[in-house]
Protein backbone atom coordinates (compact mmCIF):
# COMPACT_ATOMS: atom_id res chain seq x y z
CA UNK A 1 0.00 0.00 0.00
CA UNK A 2 1.13 3.39 -0.67
CA UNK A 3 2.13 5.79 1.81
CA UNK A 4 3.47 8.91 2.09
CA UNK A 5 7.55 6.94 3.26
CA UNK A 6 7.05 5.82 -0.70
CA UNK A 7 6.64 9.09 -2.24
CA UNK A 8 9.72 10.79 0.38
CA UNK A 9 12.12 7.84 -0.43
CA UNK A 10 11.85 7.69 -4.65
CA UNK A 11 12.06 11.83 -3.93
CA UNK A 12 15.47 11.11 -1.96
CA UNK A 13 16.99 8.33 -4.42
CA UNK A 14 20.29 9.93 -5.13
CA UNK A 15 21.16 11.21 -8.68
CA UNK A 16 23.90 10.91 -11.15
CA UNK A 17 22.64 6.98 -11.97
CA UNK A 18 20.98 6.15 -15.27
CA UNK A 19 17.98 7.95 -16.10
CA UNK A 20 14.55 6.42 -15.14
CA UNK A 21 11.39 4.95 -16.76
CA UNK A 22 8.64 6.24 -14.71
CA UNK A 23 5.74 4.10 -16.04
CA UNK A 24 2.26 5.11 -14.26
CA UNK A 25 -1.09 2.45 -15.74
CA UNK A 26 -4.53 2.24 -14.90
CA UNK A 27 -5.12 -1.23 -14.27
CA UNK A 28 -8.93 -1.45 -13.58
CA UNK A 29 -11.20 -3.26 -15.77
CA UNK A 30 -13.75 -2.15 -18.35
CA UNK A 31 -17.31 -2.83 -18.87
CA UNK A 32 -16.26 -6.13 -20.45
CA UNK A 33 -14.13 -6.88 -17.42
CA UNK A 34 -11.14 -6.57 -19.59
CA UNK A 35 -7.92 -4.30 -18.34
CA UNK A 36 -6.74 -2.24 -21.41
CA UNK A 37 -3.34 -1.33 -19.91
CA UNK A 38 -1.61 -2.86 -21.91
CA UNK A 39 -3.01 -0.97 -25.24
CA UNK A 40 -1.37 2.34 -23.71
CA UNK A 41 2.13 0.79 -23.12
CA UNK A 42 2.68 -0.94 -26.37
CA UNK A 43 1.93 2.43 -27.93
CA UNK A 44 4.28 4.45 -26.06
CA UNK A 45 7.05 1.13 -26.59
CA UNK A 46 6.26 2.20 -30.32
CA UNK A 47 6.87 5.72 -29.84
CA UNK A 48 10.19 5.71 -27.91
CA UNK A 49 11.81 3.19 -30.23
CA UNK A 50 11.25 5.91 -33.10
CA UNK A 51 13.53 7.93 -31.17
CA UNK A 52 16.58 8.51 -32.85
CA UNK A 53 19.33 6.15 -31.13
CA UNK A 54 21.83 8.15 -30.55
CA UNK A 55 19.86 10.62 -28.72
CA UNK A 56 21.79 11.24 -25.16
CA UNK A 57 20.28 9.05 -22.42
CA UNK A 58 17.67 7.12 -24.84
CA UNK A 59 19.22 4.74 -26.43
CA UNK A 60 17.12 2.07 -28.19
CA UNK A 61 18.35 -1.20 -26.96
CA UNK A 62 18.62 -0.02 -23.39
CA UNK A 63 15.02 1.46 -23.56
CA UNK A 64 13.37 -1.82 -24.75
CA UNK A 65 15.04 -3.51 -21.86
CA UNK A 66 13.71 -1.48 -19.47
CA UNK A 67 9.82 -1.88 -21.31
CA UNK A 68 10.85 -5.82 -21.08
CA UNK A 69 11.70 -5.48 -16.78
CA UNK A 70 8.08 -3.42 -16.40
CA UNK A 71 5.79 -5.90 -18.11
CA UNK A 72 8.00 -8.89 -16.53
CA UNK A 73 6.98 -7.24 -13.15
CA UNK A 74 3.31 -6.75 -14.37
CA UNK A 75 3.10 -10.79 -15.15
CA UNK A 76 4.81 -11.45 -11.70
CA UNK A 77 4.22 -9.43 -9.47
CA UNK A 78 0.88 -7.46 -10.15
CA UNK A 79 -2.16 -8.26 -7.74
CA UNK A 80 -4.84 -8.01 -9.50
CA UNK A 81 -7.32 -6.85 -6.84
CA UNK A 82 -5.51 -3.23 -7.08
CA UNK A 83 -6.10 -0.81 -9.81
CA UNK A 84 -3.10 1.56 -10.44
CA UNK A 85 0.75 0.66 -10.65
CA UNK A 86 3.74 2.65 -10.31
CA UNK A 87 6.38 1.16 -12.08
CA UNK A 88 10.18 2.40 -11.73
CA UNK A 89 13.20 1.45 -13.93
CA UNK A 90 16.70 2.36 -14.79
CA UNK A 91 17.58 2.89 -18.40
CA UNK A 92 20.81 0.91 -18.73
CA UNK A 93 20.83 -0.28 -15.20
CA UNK A 94 18.98 -3.12 -13.19
CA UNK A 95 17.28 -1.19 -10.56
CA UNK A 96 13.51 -1.78 -10.44
CA UNK A 97 10.48 -1.05 -7.93
CA UNK A 98 6.83 -1.53 -8.72
CA UNK A 99 4.22 0.04 -6.19
CA UNK A 100 0.26 -0.84 -6.64
CA UNK A 101 -2.64 0.71 -4.99
CA UNK A 102 -6.37 -0.20 -5.19
CA UNK A 103 -7.12 3.21 -7.13
CA UNK A 104 -6.59 4.09 -11.04
CA UNK A 105 -4.18 6.43 -12.01
CA UNK A 106 -3.82 7.77 -15.55
CA UNK A 107 -1.79 6.19 -18.25
CA UNK A 108 1.37 8.20 -18.23
CA UNK A 109 4.93 7.15 -19.08
CA UNK A 110 8.63 9.46 -18.51
CA UNK A 111 12.14 9.65 -19.21
CA UNK A 112 14.12 11.36 -16.17
CA UNK A 113 17.21 11.95 -14.27
CA UNK A 114 15.32 10.23 -11.19
CA UNK A 115 11.62 9.10 -10.65
CA UNK A 116 8.38 11.08 -11.40
CA UNK A 117 6.38 11.31 -8.20
CA UNK A 118 3.70 13.69 -9.23
CA UNK A 119 0.62 11.03 -9.59
CA UNK A 120 2.19 9.37 -6.39
CA UNK A 121 2.22 12.80 -4.63
CA UNK A 122 -1.37 13.18 -6.25
CA UNK A 123 -2.75 9.76 -4.39
CA UNK A 124 -0.79 10.15 -1.21
CA UNK A 125 -2.40 13.98 -0.95
CA UNK A 126 -5.70 13.32 -1.44
CA UNK A 127 -6.80 10.10 0.19
CA UNK A 128 -6.49 10.41 4.13
CA UNK A 129 -6.33 7.60 6.76
CA UNK A 130 -9.67 7.61 8.12
CA UNK A 131 -11.17 5.85 11.24
CA UNK A 132 -14.34 4.80 11.40
CA UNK A 133 -15.97 3.97 14.60
CA UNK A 134 -19.47 2.27 15.14
CA UNK A 135 -20.92 1.96 18.56
CA UNK A 136 -24.03 0.82 20.19
CA UNK A 137 -24.48 0.95 23.97
CA UNK A 138 -23.12 -2.72 24.24
CA UNK A 139 -20.42 -3.23 20.67
CA UNK A 140 -17.90 -1.37 19.45
CA UNK A 141 -16.47 -1.97 15.86
CA UNK A 142 -13.37 0.66 14.95
CA UNK A 143 -12.04 0.65 10.98
CA UNK A 144 -8.86 2.10 9.63
CA UNK A 145 -9.43 2.81 6.44
CA UNK A 146 -6.86 4.01 3.48
CA UNK A 147 -7.44 4.47 -0.65
CA UNK A 148 -11.00 2.88 -0.01
CA UNK A 149 -9.77 -0.01 1.28
CA UNK A 150 -10.39 -1.32 4.82
CA UNK A 151 -6.41 -1.92 6.68
CA UNK A 152 -7.77 -3.10 10.19
CA UNK A 153 -11.24 -3.81 12.09
CA UNK A 154 -11.33 -4.28 15.36
CA UNK A 155 -14.55 -4.99 17.49
CA UNK A 156 -14.95 -5.08 21.22
CA UNK A 157 -18.30 -6.91 22.94
CA UNK A 158 -18.92 -6.20 26.34
CA UNK A 159 -20.89 -8.59 28.57
CA UNK A 160 -24.06 -6.93 29.95
CA UNK A 161 -25.71 -7.44 32.97
CA UNK A 162 -28.16 -9.70 33.22
CA UNK A 163 -32.14 -8.78 32.23
CA UNK A 164 -34.99 -8.87 34.67
CA UNK A 165 -36.08 -11.82 34.01
CA UNK A 166 -32.64 -13.49 34.83
CA UNK A 167 -32.45 -11.98 38.34
CA UNK A 168 -33.78 -13.86 41.19
CA UNK A 169 -36.24 -13.05 43.59
CA UNK A 170 -35.70 -10.08 45.86
CA UNK A 171 -33.70 -8.49 42.91
CA UNK A 172 -33.69 -4.88 41.70
CA UNK A 173 -36.69 -3.59 41.11
CA UNK A 174 -37.39 -1.42 37.51
CA UNK A 175 -36.22 1.69 39.12
CA UNK A 176 -33.35 0.10 40.35
CA UNK A 177 -32.76 -1.89 37.12
CA UNK A 178 -33.02 1.07 34.93
CA UNK A 179 -30.57 2.74 36.77
CA UNK A 180 -27.58 0.23 37.11
CA UNK A 181 -28.36 0.10 32.83
CA UNK A 182 -27.93 3.86 33.14
CA UNK A 183 -24.64 2.94 34.80
CA UNK A 184 -23.45 -0.08 32.82
CA UNK A 185 -23.48 2.18 29.65
CA UNK A 186 -21.72 4.39 30.72
CA UNK A 187 -18.91 2.39 32.19
CA UNK A 188 -19.17 0.58 28.37
CA UNK A 189 -18.71 3.95 27.05
CA UNK A 190 -15.78 4.80 29.03
CA UNK A 191 -14.54 1.45 28.33
CA UNK A 192 -14.74 2.03 24.37
CA UNK A 193 -13.72 5.35 24.45
CA UNK A 194 -10.08 4.11 25.61
CA UNK A 195 -10.32 1.38 23.02
CA UNK A 196 -11.02 4.48 20.24
CA UNK A 197 -8.10 6.19 21.91
CA UNK A 198 -5.55 3.28 21.33
CA UNK A 199 -7.05 2.65 17.65
CA UNK A 200 -6.42 5.85 17.00
CA UNK A 201 -3.07 6.10 18.65
CA UNK A 202 -1.74 2.91 17.01
CA UNK A 203 -3.19 3.36 13.34
CA UNK A 204 -2.32 7.34 13.28
CA UNK A 205 -5.70 8.12 11.42
CA UNK A 206 -6.28 11.41 10.31
CA UNK A 207 -10.03 11.72 11.00
CA UNK A 208 -12.90 10.09 12.64
CA UNK A 209 -16.31 9.26 11.47
CA UNK A 210 -18.45 8.07 14.11
CA UNK A 211 -21.52 6.09 12.93
CA UNK A 212 -24.65 4.85 14.99
CA UNK A 213 -28.07 6.16 16.25
CA UNK A 214 -28.21 9.66 17.28
CA UNK A 215 -28.60 8.94 20.90
CA UNK A 216 -25.46 6.46 21.00
CA UNK A 217 -23.65 8.80 19.26
CA UNK A 218 -24.39 12.14 20.89
CA UNK A 219 -23.67 10.19 24.59
CA UNK A 220 -20.70 8.68 23.26
CA UNK A 221 -19.20 11.81 21.49
CA UNK A 222 -19.20 12.85 25.32
CA UNK A 223 -16.72 10.39 26.92
CA UNK A 224 -14.26 11.17 24.07
CA UNK A 225 -10.73 13.01 24.55
CA UNK A 226 -11.02 16.96 23.60
CA UNK A 227 -8.52 16.01 20.89
CA UNK A 228 -10.66 12.97 19.37
CA UNK A 229 -13.79 15.09 19.49
CA UNK A 230 -11.69 17.46 17.18
CA UNK A 231 -11.22 14.68 14.82
CA UNK A 232 -14.68 13.76 14.17
CA UNK A 233 -15.20 14.78 10.93
CA UNK A 234 -18.87 13.12 10.77
CA UNK A 235 -21.83 11.88 12.79
CA UNK A 236 -24.08 9.70 11.21
CA UNK A 237 -26.25 6.31 11.62
CA UNK A 238 -25.30 3.18 10.71
CA UNK A 239 -26.15 -0.65 12.52
CA UNK A 240 -23.14 -1.71 14.32
CA UNK A 241 -23.28 -5.37 13.08
CA UNK A 242 -22.47 -3.91 9.72
CA UNK A 243 -19.65 -5.42 7.61
CA UNK A 244 -16.81 -3.69 5.78
CA UNK A 245 -18.69 -3.63 2.44
CA UNK A 246 -21.68 -1.70 4.23
CA UNK A 247 -19.67 0.81 5.88
CA UNK A 248 -17.21 1.74 3.02
CA UNK A 249 -20.28 2.33 1.16
CA UNK A 250 -21.71 4.70 3.39
CA UNK A 251 -18.78 6.84 4.17
CA UNK A 252 -17.18 6.57 1.06
CA UNK A 253 -19.29 9.73 -0.10
CA UNK A 254 -18.26 11.65 2.87
CA UNK A 255 -14.46 11.22 1.83
CA UNK A 256 -15.04 11.94 -1.26
CA UNK A 257 -16.84 15.04 -0.25
CA UNK A 258 -14.48 16.53 2.08
CA UNK A 259 -11.23 16.19 -0.58
CA UNK A 260 -13.95 18.08 -3.25
CA UNK A 261 -14.46 20.55 0.09
CA UNK A 262 -11.27 21.16 1.48
CA UNK A 263 -10.00 21.41 -2.32
CA UNK A 264 -12.32 24.17 -2.66
CA UNK A 265 -11.53 25.76 -0.26
CA UNK A 266 -7.98 25.83 -0.67
CA UNK A 267 -9.05 27.31 -4.40
CA UNK A 268 -11.06 29.82 -3.01
CA UNK A 269 -8.86 31.13 -0.43
CA UNK A 270 -5.83 31.42 -3.63
CA UNK A 271 -8.19 33.18 -5.34
CA UNK A 272 -9.39 35.52 -3.01
CA UNK A 273 -6.12 36.60 -2.33
CA UNK A 274 -5.25 36.81 -5.51
CA UNK A 275 -8.18 39.09 -6.24
CA UNK A 276 -6.88 41.27 -3.28
CA UNK A 277 -3.34 41.37 -3.68
CA UNK A 278 -2.27 39.90 -0.43
CA UNK A 279 0.11 36.92 0.18
CA UNK A 280 -0.54 34.89 -3.08
CA UNK A 281 0.82 34.00 -6.46
CA UNK A 282 -0.67 32.61 -9.68
CA UNK A 283 1.17 30.85 -12.72
CA UNK A 284 4.05 29.05 -13.71
CA UNK A 285 6.64 31.86 -13.60
CA UNK A 286 5.95 33.05 -10.38
CA UNK A 287 5.32 29.58 -8.75
CA UNK A 288 8.14 28.12 -9.30
CA UNK A 289 9.97 31.83 -8.13
CA UNK A 290 8.63 31.41 -4.30
CA UNK A 291 8.43 27.98 -4.04
CA UNK A 292 12.25 27.60 -5.13
CA UNK A 293 12.82 30.58 -2.37
CA UNK A 294 10.96 28.80 0.21
CA UNK A 295 7.89 31.32 0.34
CA UNK A 296 5.24 29.07 -0.07
CA UNK A 297 2.69 27.79 2.24
CA UNK A 298 0.66 26.07 0.00
CA UNK A 299 0.62 24.94 -3.71
CA UNK A 300 -2.47 24.37 -5.52
CA UNK A 301 -1.99 22.51 -8.78
CA UNK A 302 -4.50 21.77 -11.43
CA UNK A 303 -4.54 17.78 -11.72
CA UNK A 304 -2.15 15.67 -13.81
CA UNK A 305 -0.63 19.17 -14.75
CA UNK A 306 2.37 19.40 -17.48
CA UNK A 307 5.08 22.07 -18.22
CA UNK A 308 7.52 22.00 -20.24
CA UNK A 309 10.45 24.79 -18.85
CA UNK A 310 13.96 24.41 -18.17
CA UNK A 311 16.53 24.05 -15.63
CA UNK A 312 20.04 25.83 -14.79
CA UNK A 313 22.82 23.19 -14.92
CA UNK A 314 25.04 25.31 -13.40
CA UNK A 315 22.79 26.44 -10.11
CA UNK A 316 19.56 24.08 -10.81
CA UNK A 317 16.86 26.98 -10.94
CA UNK A 318 14.07 26.38 -12.64
CA UNK A 319 12.60 28.73 -15.15
CA UNK A 320 9.17 28.60 -17.09
CA UNK A 321 10.69 29.60 -20.36
CA UNK A 322 13.24 28.65 -22.71
CA UNK A 323 16.28 31.72 -22.57
CA UNK A 324 19.73 30.97 -24.20
CA UNK A 325 21.23 31.38 -20.51
CA UNK A 326 20.15 31.38 -16.70
CA UNK A 327 18.86 34.77 -15.68
CA UNK A 328 20.35 34.18 -12.54
CA UNK A 329 24.25 32.68 -12.92
CA UNK A 330 24.54 32.82 -16.75
CA UNK A 331 24.85 29.20 -16.57
CA UNK A 332 24.17 26.45 -19.57
CA UNK A 333 19.93 25.79 -19.61
CA UNK A 334 18.88 21.97 -19.59
CA UNK A 335 15.19 22.76 -21.96
CA UNK A 336 12.12 20.06 -22.23
CA UNK A 337 12.30 19.65 -18.15
CA UNK A 338 9.07 19.07 -16.51
CA UNK A 339 8.38 21.92 -14.17
CA UNK A 340 5.11 20.93 -13.26
CA UNK A 341 6.87 17.75 -11.83
CA UNK A 342 9.43 20.35 -10.20
CA UNK A 343 6.91 21.86 -8.48
CA UNK A 344 5.50 18.90 -6.89
CA UNK A 345 8.94 17.72 -5.99
CA UNK A 346 10.00 20.69 -4.25
CA UNK A 347 6.53 20.75 -2.38
CA UNK A 348 6.96 17.64 -1.29
CA UNK A 349 10.46 18.14 -0.56
CA UNK A 350 9.59 21.39 1.95
CA UNK A 351 6.50 19.59 3.07
CA UNK A 352 4.27 22.00 2.81
CA UNK A 353 0.50 20.74 2.00
CA UNK A 354 -0.47 20.25 -1.87
CA UNK A 355 -3.60 20.57 -3.12
CA UNK A 356 -4.55 18.72 -6.67
CA UNK A 357 -7.32 20.89 -8.06
CA UNK A 358 -9.53 20.37 -10.83
CA UNK A 359 -8.19 21.53 -13.81
CA UNK A 360 -11.19 23.44 -14.72
CA UNK A 361 -10.91 25.64 -11.94
CA UNK A 362 -7.45 26.79 -12.00
CA UNK A 363 -7.31 27.38 -16.18
CA UNK A 364 -7.64 31.23 -15.90
CA UNK A 365 -4.52 31.59 -13.05
CA UNK A 366 -2.35 29.09 -15.28
CA UNK A 367 -2.56 25.96 -13.86
CA UNK A 368 -1.23 26.62 -10.67
CA UNK A 369 -0.72 29.11 -7.64
CA UNK A 370 -0.01 28.91 -4.14
CA UNK A 371 -0.49 30.58 -0.93
CA UNK A 372 2.51 32.55 0.64
CA UNK A 373 4.05 32.37 4.34
CA UNK A 374 4.78 36.64 3.94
Amino acid sequence: MISRQDVQRLLHRPDGGPPILSVFLDMSVNSENKRTYDVFLNQRRAQYVELRSDRENHHREALGAAFERVQNWIDESFDEANKGVAIYTEIGGDWLEGIQFPIPVRNRTAIAPWPVIGPLAQVVETHRRHGVIVVDREHLTMLAIYLGTPLIRHEVETQPYPAPHDVQAGGYSAKDYQKRKAEEVRHFFKEFALEVAEFDRRYTTDDLVLLGTEDNTSRFMEFLPAELQAKVVHVGPAPVVAGNAEILERVAPIFQEQVEREVAGAVGVLRDRIANGHLAVAGVSGTLQQLQEGKLDTLVVSRDLEHEGARCLRCGFYLARFDSACPYCGGQLEVGVDVAEAMVRMAEEQEISVAFADPESVVDIGGVGGLLKF
